[in-house]
């Protein structure tokens, strides 16, 4: 394989070119040239994502006071990630773990998320059920029907209905039947967290636009013919401010709210339509601020987000004004798939102001970033001492470099293929990943002496059958299929673990399989053919 010739002739092979394309692809992503990761610049390694033993940070174990089964402890996992998440912090895994834990890892959290953090999960998300404006349910007041019977599922003319029974508390109820009077098939209004004290700023415009169209089309049950404004201030009690070409007025209409205790101001715009300088002055008088402009969201999601509203399910009967204990909340969805997921997504919101099961904090771990930073040094220099050692190892055996030198290359390709999936999908790098693509390079090496073995064994003619390269390289790739599933099926069951403590080690060794058996491994017998052909 020393000609030019001979190169050009190898790299007309699909399956080397997939194998070279795969590699370049795979760099791309892993130095960030295609931001993946857009807190960092182009460089080694800075489009992976690290998990909390390279990157520091923060691990808290939860215990419930009791054993669940898979449904509560879905909905308590659902509202602790809601919890979280609606935080902005950034996207944080919770993991289940048996009938009894929940593991929270955050990589890279500072020491004022990490107290944040803490707080969220001692603290209960403000739950509030609205018809109109009109407050009906508290959090403390209401509570799931969680029983088999508590929900339904069934056929619709056009899709499937779904159904989730809830119970009130005495005063939840009878207020409830008093705000839900001649209301029938109005909006019942769920806010987690709804902005308190708060009025919101917009440009006139903005103010004229939302106050003269009705959406359509959008998330099933939000507007029910009312104008976004009319969802913001009449349904969701939250003033709003017009900006008018007269700053000052403007202000002066803000301080009178602030006046009746409104301290806190939503800007619904970009720094370009109500720049920096209004905000500054909103501040200097005392107002904290914070910004929220449509920008690609929809109405609909802009208007949840600024509001805190979750869902908006229909009104299905007329209270009378009499006090009401359950109540059923139904809705439609188009498969019976989205009626389950409706239903789930449901459950959580309603108990999103209280979880199921109290849970407790177990156990707190922290890792400096200084000592992450340490094992990611040690990581890589330990990945290195594998390949050379491999390479050592197989020179010894075979005493050529020409087959020494590809199962080297095939092996550092894999590894960053495999980085490079991780970075498309914003895997989070832990130790077990790293110990997971070691398991499969070694998995990848054992492959490559075989077909290697299989292949020379034909050179040396020592069955006694003629059988060309391609035949021993295909028996060769029957052991490897063997054996790659034999793996594949051991790691499944690790990788559906809730604690996900050795998800990271099971996904890299699937992941390095498949990229091998598919790709490295193909490309690598095409190499080996044209390396022995007689």
């Amino acid at each position: 394989m020393n000609s030019k010739m001979e190169i050009k002739k190898l790299f007309k092979k699909w399956q080397v070119v997939l194998w070279a394309v795969s590699v370049f692809i795979s760099l791309v992503f892993i130095l960030n040239i295609v931001p993946i990761n857009k807190n960092k610049d182009i460089g080694l390694g800075n489009g992976l994502d690290y998990g909390l033993d390279f990157a520091g940070g923060i691990q808290i174990q939860l215990q419930l006071e009791r054993p669940v089964d898979s449904n509560i402890m879905a909905i308590e996992k659902g509202i602790l990630e809601n919890r979280l998440n609606s935080m902005g912090l950034k996207d944080i895994p919770v993991r289940s773990w048996g009938d009894q834990y929940i593991l929270i890892q955050v990589a890279g959290a500072s020491p004022e998320e990490t107290t944040e953090i803490e707080n969220i999960l001692k603290q209960q998300a403000r739950f509030e059920t609205m018809i109109d404006g009109a407050l009906a349910v508290t959090g403390d007041e209401i509570s799931v029907d969680l029983s088999p019977g508590g929900t339904q599922l069934y056929r619709e003319e056009n899709g499937f209905g779904w159904s989730v029974g809830v119970k009130h508390t005495p005063e939840g109820a009878c207020r409830f039947g008093k705000v839900g009077d001649k209301k029938r098939g109005r909006p019942v209004d769920i806010f987690i967290d709804r902005p308190d004290n708060t009025t919101i700023l917009m440009d006139s415009n903005t103010y004229f636009l939302l106050g003269n169209i009705t959406p359509s089309g959008e998330i099933s049950g939000i507007f029910y013919g009312d104008t976004p404004i009319k969802v913001i201030e009449n349904r969701s009690a939250i003033p709003v401010v017009a900006l008018k070409s007269d700053v000052n007025s403007t202000l002066m209409e803000i301080m009178d709210y602030k006046a009746k205790g409104y301290t806190n101001v939503i800007i619904a715009e970009n720094d370009t339509i109500i720049p920096d300088t209004i905000r500054n002055k909103l501040e200097e008088n005392g107002l904290k601020t914070t910004r929220s402009s449509i920008g690609n969201q929809s109405y609909s999601e802009w208007i949840m987000k600024l509001t805190g509203l979750r869902s908006s399910p229909k009104l299905n009967f007329d209270t009378r004004g009499e006090c009401v204990y359950s109540a059923i909340i139904t809705g439609v969805a188009q498969t019976l798939d989205e009626a389950r997921l409706e239903i789930q997504r449901n459950q959580v919101l309603l108990t999103s102001g209280n979880l199921p099961v109290k849970a407790t904090v177990e156990s707190k771990s922290t890792t400096p970033p200084t000592l992450g930073v340490k094992f990611l040094k040690y990581s890589f220099y330990i990945g290195v001492i594998a390949l050379l050692t491999i390479g050592l190892v197989i020179f010894l055996r075979y005493r050529r470099l020409g087959i020494a030198i590809p199962i080297m290359l095939t092996d550092i390709s894999e590894v960053l293929i495999v980085l490079g999936l991780a970075s498309l999908i914003n895997w989070n790098l832990d130790l077990p990943s790293i110990a997971g693509i070691i398991a499969a390079v070694g998995t990848g090496v054992n492959d490559q002496i075989v077909m290697t073995d299989e292949t020379l064994r034909h050179r040396r003619k020592e069955r006694k059958e003629i059988i060309s390269v391609t035949e021993q390289i295909r028996r060769a790739f029957f052991i490897i299929f063997t054996a790659a599933a034999t793996i594949i099926a051991a790691m499944i069951p690790i990788l559906g673990i809730g604690a996900g403590m050795l998800k990271g080690f099971a996904f890299t060794t699937i992941m390095g399989v498949l990229v091998g058996i598919f790709i490295t491994r193909q490309g690598y017998a095409k190499v080996l053919q044209e390396f022995l052909k007689e």
